[in-house]
């Protein structure tokens, strides 16, 4: 019975560590999903996904071959020599202005190879145009502006989401959110538990210096006793030797 009623008392605690254990994993979780995001994505649409180079479609100039928001996948293991015109989409830098409202700004643009001219030092230059547009881009890329080549591969209309997702967690709210709150959930779960080793650990020593306490008092209480019998034993043999 004694062994039921113990059972049933550390049950309740037994499950109250085992809800904050799951809590610390899931903050732990969260916080490394934070990371491995903020180390695999850029603020321009760059994306590294499973070890291949993704990037957000951010205008429709290639309508229907991709369109805003799909998310394209480019080889980034190529030779300049073998780009094609008329068949190859490269992904490079370019200075443009994505929103319309005459600032321009740096992003990656993916566009298909209109021409190809290399220069005397062996260095190849492109002419590129959108799918879409009737004119080529009033721009040349330089061999060193690629950084890619479309593989075909496009996953359709998951590029926005995945930078917006991305621009919270980068943001400082998200930092706040997937970082300080975690941090301080954590921090704060430890000092509970060291609370909580720390009582159980006084509580134990409190109940054996009690038990130490107790024998002790019981031994004083023995010898009393047994002081107080001897006495009375020599008390009576000395009054019987009298009588004799």
């Amino acid at each position: 019975m004694k062994e039921n009623q113990v059972i049933e008392k550390n049950t309740p605690k037994k499950n109250k560590y085992r809800i904050f254990n799951i809590i610390f994993y899931v903050i732990l979780a969260i916080v490394a999903i934070y990371a491995v995001i903020a180390l695999t994505s850029t603020s321009d649409g760059a994306h590294s996904i499973f070890g291949r180079s993704a990037y957000t479609v951010q205008t429709n100039s290639m309508y229907d071959t991709f369109e805003k928001g799909d998310l394209i996948y480019v080889n980034t293991d190529f030779e300049f020599s073998e780009i094609q015109a008329n068949v190859d989409v490269i992904t490079y830098k370019a200075l443009i202005d994505v929103n319309g409202d005459g600032q321009a700004e740096w992003v990656y643009n993916s566009h298909r190879v209109y021409s190809v001219e290399e220069d005397t030092n062996g260095n190849y230059h492109f002419i590129t145009k959108g799918d879409a547009n009737s004119d080529v881009d009033p721009y040349i890329v330089n061999q060193s502006d690629i950084v890619g080549v479309w593989t075909g591969q496009v996953t359709k209309n998951i590029g926005g989401v995945i930078d917006g997702v991305v621009g919270f967690l980068k943001s400082s709210t998200g930092f706040f959110v997937f970082i300080v709150v975690p941090t301080f959930a954590f921090l704060a779960y430890e000092v509970y538990r060291f609370i909580g080793v720390m009582t159980e650990y006084k509580l134990e020593q409190a109940s054996a210096n009690k038990g130490a306490i107790s024998e002790e008092a019981l031994a004083a209480a023995r010898a009393i006793l047994e002081q107080e019998a001897k006495e009375k034993a020599e008390k009576e043999k000395q009054e019987q030797e009298d009588k004799e």
